[in-house]
């Protein structure tokens, strides 16, 4: 994936693109608001690593050789044994800490049944995050991704970064056209760039479908994790967890697709079997981020993204 800078012509409704004046405006209904720490997301005995803390507003960074003039009373005996090396561990100060949104916008998302499309709500979650994070006065920035482009915006203590970063997501945004089949290996090249530019104590929210990842991504998702903060956000839409009794119905995987498949939805078994598969498949997602100790909660399309937010307990 490349860079980009300018946003693509594109015939579709500008009705169906989110508008930065409408992003801009999260930033006044959450003044008040607090991120809540990874550890309020997950089990009790989860986040071993991420939770280790030296004193007040202190968070565990890293254990790293020990060099002269650290203090003795840090030193990581477990791995100092393992190794046969003196290491140490590495606190920094919590509200030092970057905010960095991992945010898809890829034409997997272009696609809503009730009052906005997934990319959109992935946008505003995107949004609210950061102005929380900013008015917090910790450094934001992220990486948006679309089917074909990237955009990497480095944390900042700065509103102006962030509005750029906003615009550079809605860039990315606006080169959509049609939904089309969700690509796996879009979150795999994503994260692959995170681990080549996030800085160890990070805070990082992944917003997008978490449904559809590749082994490959959960390995970087697991290196990412040994020394930051994650959270994942799963964007859904209604008609993906349930199908109406509208009697048959024609479906494609994407308009790019020749190929159409006939349902009854009037039949009550076909309706469970539709809703069980999305809710295997979220158990499933489910537990892979909980084997790493990963808090992966789920947004729909139709809900107040603030409101969620709050319902899920990331921001108070």
């Amino acid at each position: 994936m490349t860079d980009t800078e300018n946003p693509h012509t594109s015939p579709v409704s500008p009705s169906l693109y989110s508008q930065l004046d409408d992003l801009i405006g999260y930033r006044f209904h959450v003044k008040q608001k607090k991120m809540t720490h990874q550890n309020g997301l997950v089990s009790s005995g989860s986040g071993g690593h991420q939770a280790l803390r030296k004193g007040r507003g202190m968070i565990f960074s890293e254990v790293r050789p020990y060099q002269a003039g650290d203090d003795i009373r840090h030193i990581d005996w477990r791995v100092t044994a393992r190794t046969q090396k003196t290491h140490t561990k590495v606190f920094i100060e919590e509200h030092e800490r970057p905010t960095l949104l991992i945010t898809e916008q890829t034409s997997a998302l272009f696609f809503g049944t009730k009052t906005r499309l997934k990319t959109a709500q992935a946008l505003n979650i995107t949004a609210i995050l950061s102005w929380v994070a900013l008015a917090q006065n910790e450094r934001v920035g992220g990486l948006t991704f679309n089917d074909t482009q990237h955009a990497w915006v480095a944390p900042k203590r700065s509103t102006q970064t962030l509005l750029h970063h906003l615009q550079q997501s809605i860039s990315l945004q606006q080169h959509l056209t049609q939904p089309k089949k969700a690509n796996p290996t879009h979150w795999q090249a994503t994260l692959k760039q995170l681990t080549r530019v996030i800085k160890p104590g990070s805070k990082v929210f992944l917003v997008g479908d978490m449904m559809q990842l590749t082994q490959e991504s959960f390995a970087y998702i697991q290196k990412l994790a040994k020394h930051n903060d994650m959270v994942a956000i799963h964007i859904y839409d209604s008609l993906e967890k349930s199908l109406p009794n509208q009697g048959w119905l024609s479906m494609t995987l994407s308009l790019a697709s020749g190929s159409l498949f006939k349902i009854n939805s009037g039949r009550a078994t076909t309706r469970e079997a539709y809703a069980q598969l999305y809710e295997t498949q979220w158990q499933t997602a489910k537990e892979r981020f909980t084997a790493l100790k990963l808090p992966l909660i789920e947004i729909g399309c139709h809900q107040d993204p603030i409101a969620s937010l709050l319902a899920h307990k990331v921001i108070r």
